[in-house]
């Protein structure tokens, strides 16, 4: 049987780095000190250098994450059931589209930097206002947080990772959007997240020496698909 493409080991080694470098991001992401546009903007007028190099961590991360979803998909198909089906889809949607959308930083950042902050934060929130926004907005951020969730859970009904490791993934994301955005929720919640993204992948690496799970079976993408009726 031909392995899959990405393989194991660079789909395990995409995790593994995607985790880690959109921790860095939210850790060096100069945070407002008030859930408003004028904070944002004061903000990333404060740090401007912080606040080009926490866009770059980001857009990475969720860079390497897209063949590291694509390579999930591989892994467990044709096994993998709805769920895969459902997260696969999602998360590579997310994943793919959420990069570019952290080009408007630096967009806000001359704004905040070359503009009164009155009439910043009024061209910052008319953006905001067009309707067909959310066409970019919702799959992106929908796919890339509740797809790459999913994925773990598809990973630990395949038998691949612990139990606790989507659980720890779904807890991070409740903490990290759930409480006020700040560096304190990101600290914990992304750290609950790269935790199981780094446990996963490593568990990913292991495919290609023929066993992750400890029990000597085949994991599912390498079982011999059943004969038909």
């Amino acid at each position: 049987m031909s392995r899959p493409f990405p393989s194991p080991r660079l789909t395990g080694l995409c995790l593994i780095v995607a985790s880690v470098l959109l921790q860095i991001g939210y850790l060096v992401t100069p945070w407002e000190s008030e859930a408003t546009t004028l904070g944002y903007h004061t903000a990333l007028r404060e740090h401007e250098t912080q606040a080009q190099i926490a866009a770059v961590f980001l857009h990475f991360g969720w860079v390497v994450w897209a063949p590291a979803a694509f390579g999930v998909v591989a892994l467990l198909s044709p096994r993998g059931g709805w769920l895969l089906k459902i997260a696969g889809i999602l998360a590579i949607v997310g994943t793919v589209s959420l990069p570019g959308m952290l080009v408007t930083d630096f967009y806000d950042l001359a704004l905040a930097q070359e503009l009164p902050p009155g009439t910043a934060v009024e061209v910052s929130d008319k953006a905001s206002e067009f309707p067909l926004l959310a066409v970019f907005q919702i799959p992106a951020v929908v796919g890339a947080i509740l797809g790459t969730t999913l994925l773990f859970f598809a990973l630990w009904r395949a038998r691949v990772v612990a139990t606790w490791v989507p659980f720890v993934v779904l807890g991070g994301n409740v903490v990290t959007f759930s409480l006020p955005l700040s560096l304190t929720s990101f600290a914990i919640g992304g750290g609950l997240v790269t935790i199981g993204g780094i446990v996963a992948g490593i568990r990913i690496l292991g495919v290609d020496s023929g066993d992750v799970r400890g029990t000597g079976d085949r994991l599912p993408a390498e079982a011999p698909a059943p004969a038909a009726a």
